[in-house]
């Protein structure tokens, strides 16, 4: 019964669209004929022997002549003679012309007969489409008739009655009655321009006529030829399937002779190897003869389904991306987004999922500026929730991007697109952000890694409260990934990514929600500090600017205090050596005192860090790694206000 009831309402849509298309050709063929009608009444009077524009022009002027001489002879002065010789010769001349207008009746002007037929033809053909659209729509009631339910018998008749449809060509007929209509339209505006001819002595509303009839016809021969040649025009229509059927049918000897025009061209570009000129002309009939010979060797297809399905076998994977865009351009629903448009983007290959994100959030965005999407940060709770689907799209397609190798100007654009959005969204896609952000680090392309880092650096140094509450959850545990990335940028002589690195993971190593460390949290602290001490002890670090040095030393030594009082004794002697080395050098460049109070930073944190390595030895019963932090106040968080100015300016 499903499968009854799936085709009653394919028929009731089907039937009820022929319908609503019947009616609308019934409309559109009584206007006309009322308007081709009023049209004829004047054009049939051209034909008639009442009309002087009838009378040839010889019968007229003899006419004429033969008045003019009797009345000139009647009111002359000349004598009874002549008067009565002019007398005789005119009616002489009078009843001759009658006789010969009566024994020879005046025949139409060409011009006329051509109106008359044209304008006829039309009437008959509008007349006809009128006609065959009630035949039809008496079809359809009855094909509709008796059919209400969805039993088994009724599902056999339905059954019955297409096959009868089918096979006797209902939807072929139909087909006929828009060709009839265009064809009496054409046929009446070709008509109207003769009519209009012999009117217009200046030839102005004629040739405003034929340019308007001419640009019509145009199009309505434009629209009819475009659905064969371009595949994906929507200017179906009856008229333009049949010369579709035409086309395809005549496609084989098309074939055979684009093959020998492009063998001919062949045999002329040899002949003609000499010439610029000739080598230019062949070249372009060479062209023109691939071009030809592309559309002859396209499969043959009878009909406009068959050639869709053909198109989209091949176009599957782009016609889901415009399904989802506009789908979401819409309904422009958050659920909807949610709950259908994010997982058939997570089911995309990564490539399309890319190239889908962003047509998709190019009309989420309020504005665009560079070839970045912003959006409107209004505080309200829903606008808020909107954001953060887009945000959480954002994250899964950089994460996709990555998965196999695509142009790299698109997860750059992805990152781009991203840190707009998280000014509002981060407290709602924070663990879902750390996890695809630490996956970066590790990315084989540098550019995209080091995005993905100052990213994620500036995100945490702007949000350390949020860090704090996510912490327990184990939002941080990829900390390998992150010294991983440190060693990468020491190697490759990154000063700024490799000092904000450390200062990163010491950071995150000392929040105060995060749980007792692990052997591996033990080992990545150890590692980073390792890495830090190796770079201070090395003099290439004297070579760097004091600026570019100062900023993140100065960032990172406050969160070594808190590093020394939560894990006692974890800072080595020699690393606190070199930070007083470091110092020391910066005070004695600073001739200007630009750089007073990070120096002043600096003391001050080396001096907490000295008495909080003293002090420790009196603790000896308090463990290392489970300290009370209760008596240490308020840790260090990042310093903020540093991050605007760049280390390198």
């Amino acid at each position: 019964m499903e499968c009854a009831t799936a085709l009653k309402d394919h028929d009731d849509a089907k039937i009820q669209g022929w319908k609503e298309e019947i009616d609308t050709h019934l409309v559109f063929a009584g206007l006309f004929s009322a308007i081709l009608t009023a049209f004829n009444i004047e054009a049939y009077k051209l034909l008639g022997g009442n009309n002087p524009s009838s009378n040839s022009s010889a019968d007229t002027t003899n006419q004429l002549l033969a008045l003019l001489v009797q009345q000139t002879a009647t009111t002359n002065n000349l004598g009874n003679v002549l008067n009565t010789n002019a007398t005789a010769f005119a009616s002489k001349v009078f009843i001759s012309a009658q006789q010969d207008a009566s024994s020879n009746p005046t025949k139409p002007a060409a011009s006329a007969i051509a109106i008359n037929a044209l304008w006829f033809s039309s009437l008959i053909c509008s007349l006809a489409a009128a006609s065959i659209s009630i035949l039809v729509k008496q079809w359809l009631n009855e094909y509709k008739s008796g059919m209400a339910s969805v039993s088994l018998e009724v599902a056999r008749i339905r059954q019955f009655r297409n096959d009868g449809l089918k096979k006797w060509r209902v939807q072929e007929i139909m087909m006929l009655l828009p060709i009839l209509l265009q064809g009496a339209l054409v046929l009446f505006l070709i008509g109207l321009i003769l009519f209009l001819t012999p009117l217009d002595n200046k030839g102005a509303v004629t040739k405003a006529a034929i340019v308007l009839i001419s640009s019509l016809l145009f199009f309505l021969g434009l629209t009819t030829l475009l659905p064969t040649f371009a595949q994906d025009c929507a200017y179906r229509s009856p008229q333009a399937w049949g010369v579709f059927v035409v086309i395809q049918s005549i496609k084989k000897p098309i074939r055979n002779v684009a093959r020998r025009l492009y063998s001919l061209t062949t045999r002329m570009a040899d002949r003609h190897a000499d010439g610029t000129f000739s080598r230019l002309r062949v070249r372009m009939a060479k062209s023109f003869v691939r071009m030809f010979q592309r559309f002859a060797n396209k499969p043959n297809t009878y009909s406009w389904k068959a050639r869709e399905r053909v198109l989209v076998e091949g176009q599957g994977r782009g016609l889901d991306q415009h399904l989802l865009v506009g789908a979401d351009a819409t309904f422009l629903d958050d659920t909807f987004l949610r709950n259908v448009i994010q997982p058939c983007l997570n089911d995309m290959e990564p490539l399309e999922a890319v190239n889908c994100y962003f047509r998709l959030m190019s009309h989420r965005a309020h504005r665009v500026e560079d070839g970045v999407q912003y959006f409107e940060n209004k505080a309200t709770e829903s606008k808020a929730e909107s954001l953060a689907i887009l945000a959480e799209i954002t994250l899964e397609t950089i994460r996709k991007s990555r998965e196999e190798p695509i142009p790299i100007e698109h997860p750059i654009q992805v990152l781009r697109t991203m840190e707009p959005l998280l000014v509002r969204t981060l407290p709602l896609v924070y663990p879902r952000f750390c996890e695809v952000m630490f996956g970066l680090l590790g990315d084989q392309e540098t550019t995209v890694r080091r995005m993905g880092f100052s990213i994620l650096y500036q995100q945490l140094s702007r949000n350390l409260d949020l860090a704090e509450q996510y912490a327990a959850a184990g939002c941080h545990h990829d900390l390998g990934a992150l010294v991983a990335f440190v060693d990468g940028a020491r190697r490759a002589g990154d000063v700024k990514d490799f000092l904000d690195g450390c200062d990163l993971v010491i950071c995150l190593a000392t929040l105060d929600a995060l749980p007792s460390p692990d052997t591996a949290v033990r080992t990545h602290l150890r590692d980073t500090l390792v890495h830090l001490q190796a770079f201070l002890e090395s003099p290439l670090w004297k070579n760097v600017q004091p600026r570019m040095l100062l900023y993140p030393i100065s960032r990172i030594t406050p969160h070594l205090v808190a590093l020394e009082r939560r894990y006692l004794g974890v800072l080595e002697d020699k690393l606190v050596e070199v930070l007083e080395q470091v110092v020391h050098h910066a005070k004695a460049l600073n001739h200007d005192g630009n750089w007073e109070d990070k120096i002043i930073i600096l003391e001050t944190t080396l001096h907490d860090l000295r008495s909080v390595r003293l002090g420790g030895s009196s603790a000896g019963s308090v463990s290392t790694l489970n300290e009370d932090r209760a008596g240490h106040g308020r840790r260090p968080s990042f310093m903020r206000n540093a991050l605007t100015p760049t280390l390198g300016g």
